[in-house]
């Protein structure tokens, strides 16, 4: 039965974690689909700064395929619920927006279906790799955080980033967490994460957290906001307000 269309670019993602680089005819092969799929497949991944394709050749962004990144493995966990909260998530979205978005997996995910629907946004974020991904977006203005790099994460933090970030303001603020207590608010695995994220959500209007189920009620220590700063939970299931966090 044929593979569909996200277990083949998991995948092709697979194949290119262990070699540097492969020609487009013998990954057909491997894949056992027609150059024809396998390029439609590489023209996605490439639109989301997963590899690169050309002459006959694809790389692996090398961040984004190594066997250790602790990314990669974040973002390959609950991977279809992230896509739907995404989907929940762009609908809150308007042209010209000013977004503040965070480094999560699941923002990443976000932040690759905004470059699909929106012509016009002003995006600032704190993640390497959406920066990565929405580099070569016309239309959108997109400015790092600036700051220093977070081992593991993927992120910049630290007292420039928190300086740029406390120097603007956007009208909404997209982020995830590393655990969602109810009643108490978000919490992260790095008190890094946590203060930078701070300065977004007091510097934005509108809050929107996106998370999966998976993340409720576990453990993390840092705490970074309370659940009545929220003003919006999306998850796979459904998109609510905080208060309905029971």
């Amino acid at each position: 039965m044929a593979l569909k269309k996200e277990d083949r670019r998991q995948n092709i993602l697979s194949v290119l974690s262990e070699r540097e680089s492969i020609n487009t005819q013998e990954l057909a092969s491997l894949m056992d689909v027609s150059l024809v799929t396998l390029r439609r497949d590489l023209r996605d991944l490439q639109k989301s700064g997963l590899v690169i394709n050309g002459y006959g050749v694809v790389r692996a962004v090398n961040q984004e395929t190594d066997p250790n990144s602790f990314f990669l493995k974040r973002l390959r966990l609950a991977r279809e619920a992230k896509e739907r909260i995404a989907e929940k998530a762009i609908e809150f979205v308007e042209e010209n927006d000013v977004l503040f978005i965070d480094e999560s997996t699941t923002c990443y995910v976000f932040a690759l279906k905004l470059s699909r629907v929106f012509k016009k946004l002003h995006i600032i974020t704190n993640g390497i790799n959406i920066l990565l991904a929405l580099s070569k977006v016309q239309g959108f203005s997109v400015e790092s955080s600036g700051g220093s790099l977070q081992y593991g994460f993927d992120s910049l933090i630290g007292p420039r980033a928190e300086s740029l970030v406390g120097s603007i303001y956007a009208n909404k603020f997209f982020f995830s967490c590393a655990s969602l207590r109810k009643k108490i608010g978000t919490f992260e695995l790095s008190p890094f994460s946590a203060s930078i994220k701070r300065k977004m959500l007091l510097n934005s209007s509108t809050k929107i957290l996106l998370v999966d189920n998976s993340k409720f009620d576990v453990i993390a220590p840092f705490k970074m906001a309370e659940i009545d700063e929220i003003d919006r939970v999306i998850t796979e299931d459904r998109d609510f307000l905080p208060s309905e966090v029971i």
